[in-house]
Parts: structure tokens; sequence; C-alpha cells
């Protein structure tokens, strides 16, 4: 914390009583060590990030090696800084007010370097975040409609962005679905007459990640709300077209465990597929030719009838 030079009580007249050079050397050497209490502030906000996406202290994390490279860039200045400052302390200048310029000008930089503006009050704030920009940025994207060349037919920006937001578990699974197709899925609830009063006591029981390879197959229900809030993956109440798919899930650790909460339970039908987005992402950042998701690229119970009755015939494939 910094103070303003304390007033000589012994001086009557008007005029400014002799500066002491040790004391305002002293003085200095604090102001410096400010400086660098500040950008230890910074980088303590950049640890801190993640808490709130939309904070500003957020983007100093997601800023990465930008931010390193800043704060080793006024770090390699404090010996300059602290010069400057004992010369504008001898040339008669005012302590707080002369660290209050220094500690603006390592704010100011280090800002610059994490793509943001001062917003008022020591509080950043996103460039172009301004209803005006986006607005004129909205226009833009209008203007050059008209263009085909502008628009890539396969290729989306957000590609790039979903691309930073995966792991390589969720990539897996993406390539899984895009080959095989959608999904079983169950939920286990409890059986009570009509269904009124029934409880649900595990949802979305499945084996996507087991199938596509997964490091974590335990934490499929993670991977799947990210892919999901991507707009990848879509949960769906209708059932595959095979039943007997489901037998394996009935037979899942987390099915078997929630069953054992009740006295009488049922099974509710679902499935997981991929989005139309997700199987153009996929088409687009993911080489899936020479990929047949374990055997699950074909689906072949190979079903013998004996007798007769009712078939069911294996739809033609389109060409």
């Amino acid at each position: 914390m910094t103070h303003a030079a304390p007033e000589n009580p012994d001086t009557e007249s008007g005029e400014a009583a002799p500066a002491d050079p040790d004391k305002q050397l002293n003085e200095a050497a604090a102001a410096a060590a400010g400086n660098s209490s500040l950008l230890s502030d910074i980088a303590k906000a950049g640890v801190d990030a993640g808490k709130d996406p939309n904070d500003a202290a957020g983007l100093a994390k997601l800023a990465g090696k930008s931010f390193m490279r800043a704060m080793g860039a006024l770090t390699k200045g404090g010996i300059d800084t602290a010069s400057e400052i004992a010369h504008d302390v001898s040339a008669g200048e005012s302590i707080t007010g002369i660290v209050d310029q220094r500690v603006e000008q390592v704010r100011s930089a280090a800002w610059s370097v994490l793509g943001l503006e001062g917003g008022g009050k020591g509080v950043p704030k996103l460039k172009g975040a301004s209803f005006r920009d986006l607005k004129a940025h909205g226009d833009a994207l209008l203007d050059s409609s008209w263009n085909i060349a502008n628009q890539p037919r396969e290729e989306h920006p957000a590609f790039a962005q979903i691309l930073t937001a995966l792991t390589p578990d969720e990539a897996r699974i993406l390539r899984f679905l895009a080959v095989s197709g959608p999904q079983p899925a169950i939920d286990v609830r409890t059986k009570t007459p009509f269904g009124v009063g029934s409880e649900r006591l595990a949802g979305g029981i499945n084996m996507i990640a087991d199938m596509a390879g997964c490091a974590w197959p335990d934490r499929d229900q993670h991977y799947l709300a990210n892919l999901n809030r991507l707009g990848l993956v879509r949960f769906s109440e209708e059932p595959v077209e095979d039943f007997r798919r489901y037998s394996l899930l009935s037979a899942h650790p987390n099915a078997m465990a929630a069953a054992d909460k009740a006295k009488k339970v049922i099974e509710v039908y679902r499935s997981i597929y991929l989005s139309l987005f997700g199987h153009q992402f996929c088409e687009a950042c993911f080489t899936i030719e020479g990929y047949d998701a374990g055997g699950w690229s074909t689906y072949d119970p190979g079903d013998k009838y004996i007798g007769k009755g009712p078939r069911v015939y294996k739809k033609k494939e389109a060409h």
C-alpha cells in the first residue's frame, strides 16, 4: 500500500521543508516493490481463473503463453522502473502520483497483451464487445453473404473452437458414433401402476465409451454432456431398431446397482446419436476411412428364420 508523504509540522511558512534524500530513496524502493507486487497479483489472477469464464481474470488463464511472456517482459523492466521512480522523487514529484502512474502503466500493458481494454474503475473488458462493434460485425457478415466464396460449404468457423473444447476420449466417441450410428441407452425407473409416481434411479446408461475405446469409460456421462453442449450429440427418447441390443445394458453394473435400490424396476429404452452438425464436424475434422468402429460399422445379427412367420428384411444400402 502506498501513502502520501506526510507534511512537516515544524514548517510554519508556505515553503516546503528540505527533503531527506535517504528517506526519498527508501520510498522509491518501496514503490518499486509495489510494482512487483502488482505483477504478482496479476499472475495470481491468472491462476485463479476459470471460476467464471466471463470474468476478466478468467481471460488471464486462457491467455496461456501470451500471459507468461507479458509477465516476463514487465519483470525485466522492474530495474528501469525503479530508477525512473528515484529520478522523479529527486525532482520533487509526489510519491503518490508517481506510484499511481507506474501502476497504471503496468496495468495497461498487461491488459493490452491479454487483448483487453480498460473498462473503468480498474475493470478490463473485451475489445470489440460494444453493441456498435457487434452490429458492425453482423452487418459485415450479411453484406458478404452474397459471395459464395465467403461461405465454405463443408467447413464451419466453429470447428476450430470446438476442437479445442474436446478431450481425446470425446474425439473417440464422435468418431465411433459417426461410423456406427445411433446407440442404445436405458433409464432405470421404479415400477408403479401406470407409471404414476415412478422415480428415475439411473439415466443414460450406455456402452458407447467402452465400445469407442475410451481411456476413462466411467466418465462417459461427462463426455456426452459436453458433446451435447457443443451441439454434436443428441439424446433421443426413441429406441434403436433392434430391441435385443438393450439386453447387454440390462447387465451393466450401473443398471444392476440401480435395480437394487427398489423392489421392482423397469427399463426405459432410449438412444444416443450424432446430430447433423456432428456428422459435418466429424467429416471435416476426423479421418473416417478405414475405421470400422470395432465391427459396428455394419450391423448384422445373423438371424436365421425357420418356418413360417414375419420376416425382418434388411434395408437396401443406398448407392
